[in-house]
């Protein structure tokens, strides 16, 4: 059964919402906060102060299977990414979000 276009959009649309709701909910900060402009193809996560992010995308790739995308430029060290383009499923995301719950208090993270 073809998506169509509008399905396609739409179905982004709720994986980039379910993205940012499950990221908040884990204590973490976007870089984009006001919805009006946050995308439904990638989802920019503040890392958190005093946490290595080179070792958390490296302990997510190896122990979890997870490849997270680092920032760039001047966001080099400050963010990580998480696609959702394509055919991302809730359950990809889900993955992620559980990878993440994991790792993050052995690499020092207390939400707050």
């Amino acid at each position: 059964m073809e998506e169509g276009l509008e399905g396609v959009f739409g179905r982004h649309a709720a994986i980039g919402q379910l993205t940012r709701d499950r990221i908040r909910e884990l204590g973490l900060e976007l870089l984009v906060s006001d919805e009006r402009y946050a995308s439904n193809t990638v989802t920019a996560v503040k890392m958190p102060e005093g946490i290595d992010g080179r070792a958390l995308m490296g302990r997510m790739r190896t122990e979890k299977n997870v490849v997270l995308a680092g920032g760039q430029g001047k966001l080099s060290s400050s963010i990580f990414r998480i696609g959702h383009l394509g055919h991302v499923t809730e359950d990809d995301i889900e993955e992620v979000i559980d990878a993440l719950k994991d790792l993050l208090p052995e690499v020092g993270f207390r939400a707050s």
